[in-house]
């Protein structure tokens, strides 16, 4: 288990936090300028989190409470009647961080200089505890996979960028038969985990403020690096498989040991994390995969997970292309039931258990 957060930490954090409330709810080219702090609504099915104002120059005071990659998918069918968010949305009364990328990192000349996230992109957002437990002082990042914009930035999600190895910014993700989108369904489990996390005590950071067609990406390089920018404790990125049909269950990519990227420490931790997020799932009656085995598997072909400095996890929660796990993914209690699955396996290994 990791000591308490240090005061440098914090003061970070500080500096740059949202400081938010989860309230209930229903749920241009590539330029190196980061977007303006004001966060525009989504339009029509698209979800998109509560507008931010400027950041604050000092550290938040707590309440009163204390406060992979997968195949891309054509899916031009509607969703089915039970996909709508019900999730608790964050609702901000602060600012957002301003985070930082390495657009023209190479194997030979290194990172070269550190940009702003790109306009286009959607926001990070820092979420503060909306309660009191055994999670206080802990800092989680969410990484709800893909984005339903990508589908409509080819251009863009096709550029090539160094993470460890060559990889373009990110796909479009899978989805089930009925054409319920991975970027929609990951988004939506995020925001359910990020209420379960900040109940507890948690600090959460999103690696994207929305699920809009006016954004694409972040890239898999900037989602990876956020966990280190922030210090985070642990970094969990969102995913839902599209398998064979026959299949179903969720695997967990690790980083694989990679000079230069993961050390033995990176590589066992997360291994450790992949452990007990599989147990949280499986208490929830969420099977393993029946077609990946072992359910974790180390890989090297990952840039999120390669260019992350904290233990981090790929969590294939379920498979989208098998009937039994899209009606998991398709119903508002079977993602409940993903997020409180993923809870218990941070909740456990943050804890040491």
């Amino acid at each position: 288990m990791k000591p308490a957060r240090s005061g440098t930490a914090l003061g970070l954090l500080g500096a740059l936090v949202v400081v938010a409330t989860v309230a209930a709810g229903c749920g241009a080219p590539e330029a190196g300028t980061a977007r303006s702090a004001s966060v525009k609504s989504g339009a029509g099915d698209s979800a998109s989190l509560a507008p931010s104002a400027k950041p604050s120059p000092t550290k938040p005071t707590p309440s009163a409470s204390k406060t992979v990659e997968a195949a891309p998918s054509e899916s031009a069918s509607p969703a089915p009647s039970d996909t709508g968010s019900d999730a608790p949305a964050p609702a901000s009364d602060g600012g957002s961080l301003e985070p930082i990328w390495y657009p023209n990192w190479s194997p030979d000349s290194g990172k070269g200089e550190a940009q702003p996230w790109l306009a286009l992109w959607p926001r990070p957002m820092v979420v503060g505890p909306t309660g009191s437990g055994d999670l206080d002082g802990k800092l989680v990042v969410i990484d709800p996979g893909h984005n339903v914009g990508n589908s409509t930035h080819s251009s863009q999600l096709n550029k090539h960028y160094w993470v460890g190895l060559d990889k373009i910014c990110n796909t479009t993700g899978t989805a089930t038969a009925s054409g319920f989108e991975e970027a929609t369904y990951t988004f939506d489990v995020a925001k359910r985990l990020l209420a379960r996390l900040t109940d507890a005590g948690a600090t959460v950071v999103l690696t994207r403020d929305r699920n809009t067609t006016d954004t694409y990406g972040p890239c898999i390089q900037a989602r990876g690096l956020l966990g280190g920018q922030v210090k985070a404790d642990v970094e969990v990125s969102i995913h839902a498989d599209g398998g064979p049909s026959s299949g179903r269950g969720a695997f967990v990519y690790t980083p694989g040991r990679l000079a230069g990227y993961t050390n033995a420490s990176k590589a066992t931790e997360s291994v450790r994390l992949a452990d007990r997020v599989l147990a949280g799932l499986s208490n929830q009656g969420l099977q393993g995969s029946t077609y990946l085995v072992p359910n974790v598997s180390p890989d090297t072909q990952q840039g999120t997970l390669n260019v992350a400095t904290t233990p981090i996890a790929i969590v294939e929660t379920l498979n989208m292309a098998n009937e039994s796990d899209a009606q998991i993914a398709e119903s508002k209690s079977g993602r409940q039931q993903v997020a409180d699955g993923l809870f218990e396996g941070i909740r456990n290994y943050l804890l040491g258990d």
